[in-house]
């Protein structure tokens, strides 16, 4: 009972001006869809036009994206009759009234009202090629109407009403069939008759017996493909676990080898770099007594005696200490 009372509170949104607040007159639509009252989107173009100083152009009422009026851009009074009117809310609107005089729709298997060209486009599909239409002011003025619902047509010839059934062939046939293809059966009768305590046969039993049984084994195949789906879903993630393990194991392992070597390689560097420290500081050392050295001998050879400068002891005593150095470095 909700579920029919939300329907039908859809069904009248749906068929209700958003300005008016009324059923649509003469419904036409915004390239964006929203679709208004002809009258009511016309007073509110000639007002918007009119605020706005615009020419060309106005925007839609409720999600007020650009309207643009390319032929008689200059004449607003006519832009509404530019719209396109929206037929399936049109149909909509029949179906509404109708149901409101207590009839039926206009057409018998699909129970929508058409206009000539939604007629036309019914027509042009496989499915409801065969569909027989009623006029709508049939209904309204309460003729009688043959109730062509249960009407079956036939496969080989379109638009004739099967009548018949071949007992020889167990198949329904009309009219045609009967006197073309099915004309040397020998046992014919009418569809009333073959039909005739069919709901009580063995056959209709044995078939509706066979359906349950299909039904059910399309349910446990359905359950079971859903236990499969549930299993593969736990087995994948099961997967993805031990994926995740096998890589933060990998990356443990790659983090303890990285600080081996990080840790190696920090002890090399502080042995080399203390030698060459220890080598810096000897140099340091011996620049600081060739410093010594040159300094005396430049004062030796300028202010000096020959005697001094080629004293054996000390030109000895420096060789030996620069052969000492050299063999260190």
């Amino acid at each position: 009972m909700e579920w029919q009372q939300t329907k039908t509170s859809n069904l009248y949104d749906l068929l209700t001006c958003t300005i008016c607040l009324e059923t649509f007159t003469e419904p036409k639509y915004l390239p964006c869809l929203h679709t208004f009252c002809k009258t009511c989107i016309n007073t509110y173009i000639l007002s918007t036009v009119k605020k706005e100083k615009s020419q060309t152009t106005f925007k839609c009422p409720i999600c007020r994206q650009n309207v643009l009026m390319g032929e008689s851009a200059e004449n607003p009074q006519i832009w509404a009759d530019k719209l396109l009117g929206i037929h399936f809310v049109a149909s909509m609107m029949d179906r509404q009234a109708i149901r409101r005089r207590e009839k039926y729709a206009t057409l018998v298997k699909c129970e929508e009202a058409f206009c000539e060209s939604c007629e036309k486009c019914h027509k042009s599909f496989r499915m409801t090629a065969r569909h027989p239409t009623i006029l709508m002011k049939d209904i309204i003025n309460n003729k009688e109407l043959v109730n062509t619902s249960c009407l079956i047509y036939c496969e080989e010839h379109p638009g004739e009403v099967v009548k018949a059934y071949c007992v020889d062939h167990s198949e329904p046939i009309c009219t045609l069939c009967a006197t073309l293809s099915h004309r040397k059966c020998k046992d014919v009768t009418t569809v009333e008759v073959a039909a005739s305590g069919i709901k009580e046969s063995q056959k209709v039993k044995e078939l509706s017996a066979k359906l349950t049984g299909m039904s059910k084994q399309l349910s446990d195949l359905i359950q079971n493909r859903k236990e499969h789906t549930v299993d593969f879903e736990k087995e994948a993630d099961a997967a993805f676990r031990r994926v995740s393990t096998i890589k933060d194991n990998i990356v443990k392992h790659l983090n303890t080898i990285e600080e081996q070597i990080k840790g190696e390689i920090n002890k090399s560097k502080k042995e080399v770099v203390l030698k060459l420290s220890d080598k810096s500081t000897e140099l340091e050392s011996l620049k600081s007594t060739v410093g010594n050295w040159v300094t005396i001998f430049d004062i030796c050879l300028q202010h000096g005696s020959e005697l001094q400068c080629s004293l054996e002891i000390e030109l000895k005593k420096i060789r030996t200490t620069l052969v000492i150095y050299l063999q260190k470095v």
